[in-house]
């Protein structure tokens, strides 16, 4: 697990703006002893919503339809490559 707030750190981030992220569903928190962590699997996903937000000023609610249509694009692609294999 990492902490947020040494990734909020390291992206020199808020952490308001992780929190808002899990408010939406598009990374999960763990909470231990008072302390915000992410899963190492999330790491991904939460630096590349970062570079949307902070880099392409992508509002929370163009994340959640950008990160939507990716995760369809990719069952989408997997389709395809189960009908091509059979």
């Amino acid at each position: 697990m990492i902490r947020i707030v040494d990734f909020c750190r390291s992206h020199q981030i808020e952490i308001n703006f992780v929190e808002k992220l899990s408010e939406y569903g598009l990374i999960a928190l763990v909470i231990d002893k008072g302390e915000m962590y992410v899963m190492e699997e999330e790491l991904l996903p939460l630096e590349q919503f970062t570079s949307w937000h902070y880099e392409l000023e992508m509002n929370f609610p163009g994340i959640e339809v950008a990160q939507n249509l990716l995760s369809k694009i990719k069952t989408l692609q997997q389709e395809i490559q189960v009908l091509k294999n059979s």
